[in-house]
């Protein structure tokens, strides 16, 4: 069986398509069912039922499926660990982070990080589904709020951070000390969307709290919800070290009692090849955040 089957065999589990499949391999359908029934008689088993249109994973495929796809990721660990060997610096990692105000602020890291690493193209990927994007392989790590222990990934916690209220200048709470959760539900907020990971932490914030917050607007962009701010459109809940990263002085930050709290993390497949490149990210972005 050769790693091109394999390959193969995989795109063809992943669209349970033929046609579909042999179009994003860049072959024609009658070559990839040929490879197939290659495989099948070689294995002595049919890996794929063609139901009238639909096309379905036989137990056998099923099992083939999971330890492919461990082939491919021990394939792709070697390469990554050659070129490590050759120290060369020109792979590419992947990150998929909290969207809004991690991506926001993590650009003098990269910066940083650019300098060591000059050849290594950087992909950094605001998404609101870090951990499927990490267990489908489609980024290298995951940088986002704390999950349950899984046994398919390592995870190391690197921060916990309070959230504040952000004010103008001009609000009424703008010489407050303290807020309290039932003084946030008097105020108009501007907010990331319901689904961003921001925003679910609060709206769990408020229904421990029992209060309701009232949205006047929402936006998935940091830079968006301060210019609102600084407009006097409305307030803002976000994590209360974001305002080092603002070059603003039109913006206060004040502490909320009872205040929502996050804990952050890293998390990557364990039997990923963690390349130089990689670890060094992970060890900056840990001092980058305690420092």
């Amino acid at each position: 069986m050769e790693i091109r089957q394999i390959q193969y065999f995989l795109m063809l589990c992943n669209e349970l398509h033929f046609s579909e499949a042999a179009y994003k391999l860049g072959i024609s359908q009658p070559t990839l069912s040929q490879q197939i029934k290659v495989m099948e008689d070689e294995l002595g088993v049919p890996l794929f039922d063609r139901i009238g249109k639909k096309t379905v994973k036989t137990e056998a495929g099923k099992l083939l499926e999971h330890h492919a796809a461990q082939i491919i990721q021990q394939l792709e660990n070697a390469k990554t660990a050659i070129a490590d060997l050759t120290n060369l610096d020109n792979g590419h990692l992947r990150i998929a982070v909290l969207p809004s105000d991690l991506d926001y602020r993590l650009t003098s890291l990269l910066i940083d990080f650019h300098h060591d690493f000059p050849n290594t193209k950087v992909q950094v990927i605001p998404s609101i589904d870090i951990l499927n994007q990490v267990l489908d392989n489609e980024v290298d790590m995951g940088v986002g709020l704390a999950i349950q222990p899984d046994p398919r990934l390592s995870q190391i916690p690197f921060y916990t951070e309070n959230y504040s209220l952000y004010v103008n200048k001009a609000h009424v709470f703008a010489m407050r000390d303290r807020v309290s959760p039932e003084d946030i539900a008097k105020i108009p907020l501007v907010l990331y969307p319901k689904g961003f990971y921001g925003r679910d932490l609060i709206d769990d914030w408020c229904r421990k709290h029992q209060i309701t917050i009232h949205t006047i607007m929402e936006t998935g962009s940091a830079a968006s919800l301060f210019r609102l701010v600084t407009e006097g459109v409305g307030a803002t809940i976000q994590p209360s070290q974001l305002l080092e990263s603002l070059e603003t002085q039109d913006i206060l930050s004040i502490p909320i009692q009872f205040a929502p709290i996050r804990e952050l993390e890293i998390y990557y497949r364990h039997d990923k090849y963690v390349s130089r490149a990689a670890k060094a990210f992970m060890t900056k972005l840990e001092l980058f955040f305690k420092s």
